[in-house]
């Protein structure tokens, strides 16, 4: 069974965003470590079973997005230099530069490299659950998850998923190409035919997507609304939006009544979102074939909820086990507890569940 089936598409997405979730709220690099951890076995699984199964890396695998993973890697030991280099606060000095020397003269403090080491963890973190959503399921099934009133945005949306893989395939084919015809780079001005190569490539990429949406009639199913259909979209679009503007300022000044500030966001959500479900019945759409949910699915479904539940509760009842700052007046060892850090090991479940890989047919 190919990676692509394994899972419902709405199981990676809940899988997607509770590993966000978890990834943008806390700032502990241990509860982050282990989620980096156990998003790099998964991709180290997935990358494994593409090999064997021979995929196509211009189909988006985790093939294609070697090169992104690699360069996040870069970008975490540059923000932690960055971030070394330029913030002079903290209490343990490892060594210092010259104070003649700008923006980088001064104390390098533990602190500093700490919270560029936090900095890059999120964001390698991050990268890392983006590319692996993206990898087994791909910019089409992605499309297709979009909700019928957001449809065009969804294609500029798949379109941009896809972009990177597909130049960085691009590249790759260009440079063997030009390695097969001799051509060695030696300078900066021998990459220039690169770009003009990538250039054509992207501009041909986006007129035969344009012409195969055109013959496959795109955005010509929009039925016409009535009067009535147009003045309920727009009068519960206006009070959700009144509703979610009323509950933020609730929230913000009137800080002794919580829970009206939640009831107004909450109701004003539901407003918006009816909204858009009616706008989004008028886009009509063609199901030829059906996704199917394994129980499989509803285990993978369930531990990324648990996840993303802990994670929020945590958020709003104890903020503070989650809560990391390196700098004084706080401790500059982390706290860390067990149960939080076992939740934060649930992205890893797909890797567990994966079913056994098809060997191709000759």
């Amino acid at each position: 069974m190919s990676t692509r089936t394994a899972f419902h598409p709405y199981a990676w997405t809940l899988w997607l965003a509770a590993g966000m979730t978890a990834a943008l709220v806390t700032r502990n690099p241990l509860y982050l470590l282990i989620l980096l951890t156990a998003a790099g076995f998964l991709y180290a699984v997935l990358l494994r079973r593409a090999q064997n199964q021979q995929e196509d890396a211009a189909q988006g695998s985790p093939l294609a997005w070697r090169v992104i993973v690699r360069l996040a890697l870069f970008l975490w030991a540059f923000t932690i230099l960055f971030n070394a280099l330029t913030v002079h606060v903290g209490d343990h000095v490892l060594f210092s530069l010259p104070s003649s020397w700008p923006v980088i003269g001064g104390p390098i403090t533990l602190e500093a490299v700490i919270y560029g080491f936090i900095t890059g963890l999120n964001f390698v973190s991050l990268i890392l659950l983006f590319a692996i959503y993206n990898s087994v399921l791909g910019p089409h099934t992605i499309l297709r998850m979009i909700p019928g009133f957001a449809y065009q945005a969804g294609v500029a949306i798949s379109i941009a998923i896809s972009f990177a893989p597909q130049t960085v395939i691009a590249w790759s084919e260009i440079r063997e190409a030009q390695r097969l015809r001799g051509h060695k780079v030696k300078g900066l001005r021998d990459t220039l035919p690169l770009f003009v190569s990538l250039l054509s490539y992207g501009l041909d990429r986006a007129i035969r997507l344009a012409e195969s949406m055109d013959a496959r009639g795109f955005g010509g199913r929009i039925l016409v609304a009535d009067a009535r259909e147009r003045w309920l979209i727009r009068l519960s679009a206006v009070l959700g939006l009144m509703l979610l503007l009323g509950g933020l300022v609730a929230k913000s000044y009137y800080r002794s009544l919580p829970w009206a500030g939640l009831g107004l966001l909450i109701a004003g959500a539901l407003l918006l979102g009816f909204s858009l479900w009616r706008g989004g019945r008028r886009v009509k759409r063609s199901r030829y074939r059906r996704w199917l949910w394994r129980p499989r699915d509803t285990m993978l479904a369930a531990g990324s909820g648990a996840l993303l539940a802990a994670v929020l509760l945590l958020s709003w009842l104890r903020p503070m086990t989650l809560f990391y700052y390196p700098y004084p007046p706080y401790d500059i060892l982390p706290d860390f507890n067990i149960l939080p850090g076992l939740l934060f090991l649930l992205p890893l479940l797909p890797a567990l569940l994966l079913p056994p890989v098809e060997k191709p047919t000759a």
